[in-house]
């Protein structure tokens, strides 16, 4: 019995929504993650992924990597893929740190 209880929870989809400005991502974990990107006017559905990197000033999640520029306070978004999406929004440390330790505790660092 408590490992048809162990599978249905390794089965159980994980899912969280994290925004950055105006950005909102969407975080599905199951065996692997998938991301959904959605802004004023672009959604983008990553591939699925096995990991991620969280870094004090980038993360990359699948083809998308977000870098952060100390000095001016910019956050690029570039995702690597056929079409190619490239975006930017000015965030604070606090804004930053906050969508830093969110992604941590959702990967579970």
């Amino acid at each position: 019995m408590s490992d048809g209880f162990r599978m249905m929870k390794q089965a159980k989809e994980t899912e969280q929504t994290i925004l950055l400005r105006d950005w909102t991502f969407s975080f599905r974990h199951d065996r692997q993650w998938t991301v959904i990107l959605r802004t004023e006017r672009v959604k983008w559905v990553s591939r699925p992924f096995e990991q991620f990197t969280i870094e004090p000033t980038w993360v990359q999640f699948g083809d998308a990597l977000l870098h952060r520029h100390v000095e001016s306070n910019e956050v690029r978004l570039k995702v690597d893929e056929e079409w190619g999406i490239e975006s930017k929004v000015v965030c604070d440390n606090q804004e930053w740190d906050r969508f830093v330790e969110a992604l941590k505790q959702l990967k579970g660092e």
